[in-house]
């Protein structure tokens, strides 16, 4: 595993003069950077993800025992960026340096999800940056969409991203009157027992360990979820954890669902570089280690034309997991 870019970048910031202004993103010597910075880094392959990732990077001024400032590191899945963010502002007109600290072992720093350690690679794994005269203007975030089981499963307009796959003969509607005891319908309907309709994801998906990855109904004992190879026992749906969540490996080993339609356009909210851009899909050779390391069978959606599936889909429902996967089934 490598890193791929990260922002600020090596040497950002050295070539302005005190108090420069913080309008500017280019990650060049003679662009400042602001104090209210958020980190980030960006990798290659998808991460193994846990708190260990907030023990990867050390960020200080001077000496880094004495003035090492406290992070908190969040990880962005469709991406493979961590981004780091710090409570207060750091010092304007100052020099930091970061730090990326090998981890001794998986439970803390940077990992692929299988266990390949980081390696160096061309962008460097200790950067420094200075920063200008204060911090960047605010950015006005996105209006949120607030997802619930029933408007990501729902077909009518405007039609929900599993809608394409609710209807098909994966997973099926529900019957009627779904059975009252949802273990029997589990078994015995659709196959594989997994409906992605709005009922069948609350009763079939959220806590319930996928059949590829394990036997059994539900990995919320926090048992199952602390084995030492990534996978086992994953949930289909975790809610709060889309990164732990098996429904979201399988649609992230279908290239075509980074695809951007009309109207779409990459996210704005990174600022590292990659050379074709945020929005670029994983390579072919990170899919395939997905295939073979857990995400078994066909990626999702399976038999349907790439253009029923976007970018934004993807990110509507890796959001509606990271919010806690709320169902409003009437």
């Amino acid at each position: 595993m490598h890193l791929v870019a990260s922002y600020p970048a090596d040497g950002q910031g050295t070539d302005t003069a005190v108090d420069a202004g913080v309008d500017c993103d280019t990650p060049t010597p003679d662009c400042a950077v602001p104090t209210n910075v958020e980190i980030e880094l960006r990798f290659d392959r998808f991460l193994l993800p846990g708190s260990g990732l907030g023990a990867g990077l050390l960020l200080y001024t001077g000496d880094p025992k004495a003035n090492a400032v406290g992070l908190v590191a969040s990880y962005d899945l469709i991406e493979r960026v961590v981004i780091f963010r710090h409570d207060a502002p750091l010092s304007p007109n100052t020099l930091y340096t970061a730090e990326i600290v090998p981890g001794k072992n998986t439970s803390q720093g940077f990992w692929a999800f299988d266990g390949a350690p980081l390696e160096a690679g061309d962008v460097p794994l200790r950067f420094s940056f200075t920063t200008g005269g204060g911090p960047a203007a605010p950015v006005t975030p996105p209006t949120p969409i607030n997802d619930d089981c029933t408007s990501i499963a729902s077909a009518a307009a405007p039609a929900g991203p599993l809608s394409v796959c609710s209807n098909s003969n994966c997973h099926q509607n529900p019957p009627a009157s779904p059975p009252s005891d949802p273990g029997k319908y589990i078994l015995a309907y659709p196959p594989m027992g997994l409906s992605l309709t709005a009922w069948g994801l609350e009763h079939t998906a959220i806590n319930r360990v996928a059949h590829e990855t394990a036997t059994g109904e539900s990995a919320t004992d926090p048992g199952l979820q602390t084995s030492p190879r990534f996978g086992v026992e994953m949930n289909r749906v975790d809610p709060g954890f889309p990164e732990k969540s098996y429904l979201v490996y399988k649609l992230l080993r279908k290239p075509g669902n980074y695809a951007l339609v009309a109207g779409e356009s990459c996210p704005t909210t990174f600022h590292s570089p990659v050379q074709d851009g945020a929005c670029a899909a994983p390579s072919d050779a990170e899919l395939s280690a997905l295939r073979e390391w857990f995400v078994l069978g066909d990626p999702m959606p399976k038999d349907v034309d790439d253009s029923l599936f976007s970018r934004d889909d993807l990110q509507r429902i890796v959001n509606w997991i990271h919010a806690g996967a709320t169902c409003q089934i009437q």
